[in-house]
């Protein structure tokens, strides 16, 4: 493909990115099995790395693809400059030791190693392209939605399946593991909101997204009061090198297959506790509820993310208890934000997941609900007592009774 001079000199678009995407992975492909019949399928929505299955003589495998260490979203909005100036900074990524793919390739055999969770097995990682096998099961986020009264055992189990690598023993497996950090939740708002550009992302927010013109700003205005907030909240977060997390445990990384779960896409990463893996296991999964389209099936899944949360609580030390919670807490605000700008960010041709796609319209009654808890964390309440508060401003946001 000849690009123009204007086509060099302004940020890549979705057509071009996919398309120059899926060469790469083709040809990856091909080099590693030049005697082999290969098919590309249609990519899985992500605003992340650029992912889509394949088949290779008729077996299907993930492939994934990272442009620069950045999310899709952020090269589509020109953060890694021209187009010009990302397929050069590519070339030069791609043969560096800092790959986000080589990390997350070294870090699931770490895990295949520790035993548990169980993660996706790995085929190759070739000219930037990992290649893994895809898992059984269906992925714990239709499990949650289908079954809402199973949703407090179902959180509970995929929580329950990190214990070996919140433990000491994935502490010492995974002293030689390479963090991904930039996928942390703490590390990504930062980047997001921390720099001069903070404020004009800020009031860009969902100018793609088809939202009236009325409710983008009543976004925009609720998400700055939130950022301020919590960029004033960061004495919150444990420091230091305790634990090894997942780093990316949503409910769309984990897959039910009857008693057995499977995980994929980890992000491994130190922190210091599980705080981060219970604060986005928990948040996306209240996102999930939010935009359920099922009242009562909304009230069954808030009702078992709340029991969940109690139950990890209850677990921990009196004495720990009231910072154990906010740090959840600060870090659930902070993930939520996160994936809410970046989604309002999206260009409109950029594909999103239906669970993606939910929590746009829902907008502004999760830029409503961020606003308040992030209010109630400024105060002096703790414990206990917190989070019946923060579930009741939940109720009060969205109208319904939990």
């Amino acid at each position: 493909m000849t690009l123009t001079t204007s086509e060099y000199t302004a940020a890549a678009n979705p057509a071009r990115l996919q398309n120059v995407t899926r060469r790469a992975i083709s040809r990856a492909v091909k080099d590693l099995w030049p005697n082999k019949r290969v098919v590309l399928g249609t990519p899985c929505p992500s605003v992340t790395s650029y992912v889509c299955r394949i088949t290779v003589d008729g077996e299907t495998l993930i492939a994934k693809y990272s442009w620069l260490g950045m999310s899709l979203v952020s090269v589509l909005r020109g953060a890694g400059g021209t187009w010009k100036d990302v397929r050069q900074a590519q070339e030069v990524y791609l043969r560096s030791t800092d790959l986000v793919t080589a990390r997350e390739a070294r870090n699931l055999e770490l895990l295949r190693e520790l035993g548990r969770p169980r993660v996706c097995e790995t085929v190759a990682l070739h000219q930037g392209v990992l290649l893994t096998r895809p898992v059984p099961g269906r992925v714990l986020a239709d499990e949650l939605t289908a079954r809402p009264w199973e949703t407090g055992d179902l959180l509970d189990a995929a929580l329950a399946a990190l214990g070996d690598l919140h433990g000491p023993a994935g502490a010492r497996l995974l002293g030689g593991a390479r963090p991904i950090d930039e996928r942390s939740v703490a590390g990504v708002f930062r980047r997001k909101f921390n720099g001069l550009s903070a404020g004009t992302y800020l009031r860009a927010l969902g100018q793609d997204s088809g939202l009236p013109e009325f409710a983008r700003e009543d976004v925009v205005e609720l998400m700055q009061h939130t950022v301020w907030r919590l960029l004033r909240m960061g004495g919150a977060i444990s420091p230091g090198r305790k634990v090894a997390v997942y780093g990316d445990l949503k409910p769309e990384h984990v897959y039910v297959d009857g008693p057995r779960l499977h995980f994929i896409d980890p992000a491994v990463q130190w922190a210091g506790g599980p705080h981060p893996d219970i604060a986005k296991l928990i948040g996306r999964s209240l996102l999930l509820a939010i935009g359920h389209p099922d009242r009562e099936a909304g009230q069954q899944m808030v009702r078992g993310i709340a029991s969940t949360l109690n139950r990890q609580v209850s677990a921990v030390p009196a004495h720990e208890c009231a910072g154990w919670l906010r740090e959840v807490l600060v870090l659930w605000v902070m993930d939520t934000v996160n994936i809410l700008s970046t989604c309002l960010s999206a260009p409109r041709m950029l594909p999103l997941s239906p669970h993606q796609q939910a929590l746009v319209s829902q907008a502004q009654t999760v830029a409503g609900i961020v606003h308040r808890v992030s209010g109630l964390l400024t105060g002096t309440m703790a414990g206990p007592r917190l989070l019946d508060v923060v579930f009741s401003e939940v109720e009060r946001t969205t109208g319904r009774k939990w």
